[in-house]
Order: structure tokens, then C-alpha cells, then sequence
């Protein structure tokens, strides 16, 4: 079991240190961080997404059970944050909504693909897409939703919920998921050239991302709101695990290795869309980037010692 550790789990962390050694040598300069991150959201991430969901068959594959293990849990572990964050933190409404983000919104992109991948393949891929096919239009729009009307004595915060909404629709990657949905449901065969481009994208972006998550930790210090920061880690990396887990096999009963994806992914460090949220409201920004930092150490420990248990099919 430590041969898969070693040789599957350990190249896409020591990928994300050196992304972390390559920025702290100024291989990678701070100001080219951006670039990255515009090229892997951009063009390599969704190209790989756009593939791999168009060659599956999502019709054989599609189950609600999938959605209702990870967002029960999910939701649930975010009610739970808030209500902690009002009662104990004495947090505004939308503090503890973003508080509450911070607790619940995995690092689906950057590194749980790379990681799934690595050590399920393709296989393991199609379930956590399908999960991430609503993972911002739920937990985000959820956040936005409350943080606005929180803001909105006047009744009109619905039309900058709508906005937001057509911002995550137009994301690149919402769009590859989509587009990659539609061509596997209508089988449909792409040019070999087409193809074989596509592939290089797809090969190129995983590196990339868990290059960028490393680069990402460079320069991050602990700052903030350490009680809030606590809080989120807790609720992150030990309680979402497990009420996922409890869910998706005591109520629904999925595969075993389904059961280990949803759980992989519930255990996976806090997105980098938190602090962007944090940021846009200007609320939150010290301790949703402590979080990230934190529970992004934190899961280089867990997230191996969940592939060790669960095995690798």
C-alpha cells in the first residue's frame, strides 16, 4: 500500500512543491502567478475537462446519488459553520457566510483533478466532474446569495445575484463541463487533429494547476481572524469528510469507489474562489487566505493517509 503513497500520491504533491521551491527561487515570478492561473482556467484545464467528459459515457455513468452524498454534506457543514460563526464569533451575516465558504468549498480544480487522476484515472474522474458540474452555482451562488441580501435594505439584491450567476456561467471551465456533457450524450467524434491537440492541453494542465498551487503557498503567512481560521480548517478537513462519508454510505450506498472519490473530495483544502469572494466584498480577505494556506498544509497529510485507506482501484 505504500507503493501506491509513493508512487502515486507523491509525485502530485512534490509537483506542488516545486511550484512552491520554483516561485521561491524566482523561476516563477510573482507577477507571472496570474498568467499561469489565466493560462491553466483558460485554455489547458478545460480543454483536458472538454475531453474527458465528450469520451465517457455520462448517460451510463449519471447518478443524483453522487450530488445528494457530497452537497448533503456539503450544505450541512456549511449551515453548521454559520450558525458557529453568528453564535460564537459574533460574525455580521456575511462574515459568516464567507466564514461558512471558507468551510465547505474544495480545491476541486487546481488540485483535486491532478490528484484523482493520478491515482484513479479516468475512471475516478467521471464522478468527481459530474460533482463539480454544480460545485460553483451551488456553495458560491449560495455565499453570494446571502452576502447580498445581506447588504440590501432596499430589496434589491436579486438582480446581483443574477449577475453572479452569469459570471460562474461564463466561466471557461462551467463552459468546457457543458459543452463536454452535450458532445457525450450526442457521441460525438472529434477530428483526429482536434483530438490530438486537446490531448496535449490535457496532459499540460494538471502539472500546471498543482504548480500553481504551490506557487499559490509562497509568500502566504498566517494573518486574520485565527478563531475564524480555526473554525474553517476544522469544518474543511475533519467535518466534511465525514458527514459526506456518513451520507454517501449509510443513506445512499454508493460504489466504494465513488464512496472514496466524494470523500477525496470533501477532504480537499479550500479553493482559491474563497479569497476571490472574500476579496470582491472586501470581507473575510486575512482569514480566507489563512485558511487556504492552512488547510492546504494540513491536507498533504490527510489526503494521502484517505488514499492509503480506501486503496486505489
Amino acid at each position: 500500500m505504500l507503493d501506491l503513497i509513493v508512487g502515486k500520491v507523491g509525485p502530485v504533491f512534490l509537483t506542488i512543491l516545486c511550484g512552491y521551491l520554483l516561485t521561491r527561487f524566482r523561476v516563477i515570478s510573482r507577477e507571472g502567478i496570474p498568467f499561469l492561473a489565466r493560462l491553466a482556467m483558460n485554455a489547458f484545464i478545460p480543454a483536458m475537462l472538454f475531453q474527458t467528459l465528450s469520451q465517457s459515457d455520462i448517460s451510463a455513468h449519471f447518478d443524483l446519488r453522487l450530488w445528494g452524498s457530497y452537497y448533503a454534506g456539503a450544505l450541512l457543514n456549511f449551515l453548521l459553520v454559520f450558525m458557529v460563526a453568528r453564535a460564537w464569533l459574533k460574525a455580521r451575516t456575511d462574515e459568516a457566510a464567507v466564514t461558512a465558504m471558507g468551510g465547505v468549498f474544495s480545491n476541486i480544480v487546481l488540485l483535486g483533478i491532478p490528484l484523482v487522476q493520478a491515482v484513479y484515472g479516468e475512471e475516478g474522474l467521471v464522478p468527481l466532474l459530474i460533482i463539480l458540474s454544480i460545485h460553483p452555482l451551488t456553495l458560491l451562488g449560495l455565499t453570494v446569495m446571502i452576502v447580498e441580501g445581506s447588504r440590501s435594505g432596499d430589496g434589491h439584491w436579486l438582480p446581483n445575484v443574477v449577475r453572479s450567476v452569469i459570471r460562474v456561467l461564463r466561466n471557461p471551465i462551467i463552459i468546457a463541463i457543458i459543452l463536454g456533457v452535450l458532445a457525450s450524450l450526442i457521441d460525438l467524434r472529434l477530428p483526429e487533429m482536434i483530438d490530438g491537440t486537446l490531448e496535449r492541453f490535457r496532459t499540460a494542465g494538471p502539472t500546471i494547476a498543482l504548480l500553481l498551487v504551490g506557487a499559490g503557498l509562497y509568500g502566504q503567512s498566517v494573518r486574520g481572524n485565527m478563531s475564524a481560521s480555526t473554525l474553517c480548517t476544522v469544518a474543511k478537513m475533519f467535518v466534511q469528510p465525514v458527514l459526506v462519508f456518513l451520507i454517501a454510505h449509510f443513506i445512499f450506498d454508493l460504489q466504494p469507489l465513488w464512496l472514496t472519490i466524494v470523500v477525496l473530495i470533501a477532504a480537499l483544502p479550500a479553493g482559491a474562489n474563497v479569497a476571490i469572494i472574500a476579496g470582491s466584498y472586501n470581507v473575510c480577505i486575512d482569514r480566507s487566505s489563512t485558511t487556504i494556506l492552512i488547510t492546504t498544509l494540513i491536507s498533504v497529510i490527510t489526503l494521502p493517509l484517505i488514499v492509503l485507506y480506501a486503496g486505489a482501484s
